[in-house]
């Protein structure tokens, strides 16, 4: 799917959700890593 640069991707993600389950399951998340990964994608 290829996106024109008048089109827009919202993300919504539930942070202290993540950072809980992420806490639960014992690894850590690289949340400027994170934020990268999805810039480059959207």
């Amino acid at each position: 799917m290829s996106l024109s640069p008048t089109n827009k991707i919202a993300l919504f993600i539930d942070g202290a959700n993540l950072y809980a389950t992420a806490k639960t399951l014992g690894f850590d998340i690289d949340y400027k890593r994170l934020l990268k990964e999805f810039q480059s994608r959207g």
